[in-house]
């Protein structure tokens, strides 16, 4: 099947200059029935921005299951509106290298099929967190003086949501589902690196044809190539003592990770767009005590896979590396590691070129246009489907800024816009 999307879309859609880093948008028109599709989403601005409001307000940081249970449960119930059968995928837990020896656990996530006949295999895919926590002060949808829709979620990715849900109404309002074999997989976990639901992931591409996400956009492009991703912590373990009495009975945890942390910094290299950040650094219980325990979260990025294996290597020989010295106690500070790269960079791809420049054509025709691509060094989990072989545009979501921060927003019309093009361009896979 796969070769025959190689075909049928490349003879459709103007191929990506050779020799150049831009795409050249094909253009295009639309049909009768794909502005039947354009026009019903149109009607419905009302429910969608009611339904983009109902799932900004729910809570859904990564760790709070109950917020990301209800959020699911509503979507499921949509889903099966549409003719889904669906199920839930265990999220499955696992283990943090960290002072405390905690479990990071996952909410399940969820799972939505329809099988057509002779169809092309689409997967579309979405995440249900946030980096919001249930604490964060930024917790509801408010409305800008600039028109502007600001709150949790409203770009990445509660708004990429709404635009999949309500582009599958439109289709199923026109009866354009009934032969189509479209696969959605929503997980939970994908703010801290789809750590549990990657194999998931991986496994789906493997079984389908193309791949849509819906994560947001900026600057009115869409991404077209991204860096990889790794992430490591660190723990180091000395030994407690009176910070006044008994100072040179302790070994202090904080000492060592802190030479860790100056090292590990040093591994940031601009001029090969590699970086290396310490996010988070905890030590020590109380400021007379020498610190007994502490720990580092570190995040990776690198423009390739060779140098990201690089990266993780030297990354774990300066955590082993002891750089404090403790003659009366030689076997301290002992340190840990756990590092993993989470999501491979994700290459320049032809055939994702091509979808691209077909999503760029109809923009243009149904409005906000999309007007180039970017490289960019935040990840997807486009980087995990297209590293399996599975063709994947990851940025069909509405266009905005300021993710991860309490300055997120994006637009009503960008909303209405990427669902008129998503109705359309999934329209055009499924019955090609």
């Amino acid at each position: 099947m796969k070769g025959f999307i190689f075909v049928t879309v490349l003879s459709l859609i103007l191929f990506p200059l050779k020799g150049r880093s831009e795409i050249i948008a094909q253009t295009t028109s639309l049909s009768e029935q794909e502005i039947m599709l354009v026009n019903w989403v149109e009607s419905q601005q009302v429910a969608l921005l009611h339904d983009l409001e109902t799932y900004v307000n729910i809570n859904t940081g990564t760790f709070n299951q109950d917020g990301i249970n209800k959020f699911r449960d509503m979507l499921e119930v949509e889903f099966k509106s549409l003719g889904f059968e669906t199920s839930v995928q265990p999220g499955g837990e696992v283990d943090l290298l960290t002072c405390k020896s905690r479990k990071m656990k996952f909410a399940d996530h969820l799972l939505a099929r329809r099988a057509g006949v002779d169809s092309l295999k689409v997967f579309l895919n979405g995440h249900l967190d946030t980096v919001f926590a249930k604490g964060d002060e930024f917790q509801t949808i408010t409305i800008e003086p600039d028109g502007r829709l600001k709150g949790p979620g409203v770009l990445d990715m509660k708004g990429g949501l709404v635009v999949l849900t309500y582009a599958l109404k439109a289709l199923h309002h026109s009866g354009r589902l009934d032969d189509a074999n479209i696969t959605i997989f929503l997980n939970t976990d994908e703010e801290i690196g789809s750590l549990g639901s990657r194999p998931f992931i991986e496994e789906l591409a493997l079984k389908h044809d193309v791949g849509l996400i819906f994560e947001g956009s900026r600057d009115h492009k869409l991404a077209r190539h991204r860096k990889g991703l790794g992430q490591a912590r660190i723990k180091v373990t000395g030994r407690e003592s009176h910070a006044g009495a008994a100072h040179q009975k302790g070994v202090s945890a904080n000492l060592e990770l802190a030479h860790k942390v100056l090292e590990l910094e040093a591994l940031t290299d601009y001029s090969k767009k590699t970086t290396v950040n310490v996010g988070t650094i905890r030590g020590g219980e109380k400021r007379n005590t020498r610190p007994g325990c502490a720990e580092a979260f570190v995040d990776l990025r690198f423009v390739n896979n060779n140098e990201g294996l690089e990266l993780q290597s030297r990354v774990e020989k300066i955590a082993l590396t002891r750089y404090t010295h403790y003659p009366d106690f030689p076997d301290l500070p002992k340190s840990e590691v756990w590092a993993i790269l989470h999501r491979p960079a994700k290459t320049i791809h032809p055939i994702t070129d091509s979808l691209i420049a077909e999503a760029m054509g109809l923009s243009a025709v149904i409005g906000e246009p999309i007007i180039g691509t970017y490289f960019t060094g935040g990840g997807t989990d486009g980087s995990l489907t297209q590293a399996k072989g599975l063709p994947t545009v990851d940025s069909l979501g509405p266009n905005g800024d300021g993710a991860h921060s309490s300055r997120e927003w994006t637009t009503t019309t960008s909303l209405m816009a990427r669902t008129k093009l998503a109705a359309v361009l999934i329209d055009r896979l499924i019955h090609q």
